[in-house]
């Protein structure tokens, strides 16, 4: 492969960041919106959401990797 092809698994490692990223941005700004509410609580769905994307993109990484 050349130098500047990325693997697929990279990629969708790649895109699986930007997804998390995506899901905490959503997860604190409600956060902060909850706060002035009412006593706030830790959602803990967002993280494990957060938790799967992750482990599917390092598979795919590391299946694409050999």
């Amino acid at each position: 492969m050349s130098d500047d092809v990325l693997a697929w698994g990279e990629v969708i490692y790649r895109s699986s960041l930007m997804l998390i990223a995506i899901v905490m941005v959503a997860t604190a700004v409600n956060f902060i919106y909850d706060m002035s509410i009412d006593p706030p609580r830790l959602p803990l769905a967002p993280f494990g959401l957060a938790l799967v994307i992750y482990l599917i993109g390092l598979g795919c990484r590391k299946m694409s990797t050999g």
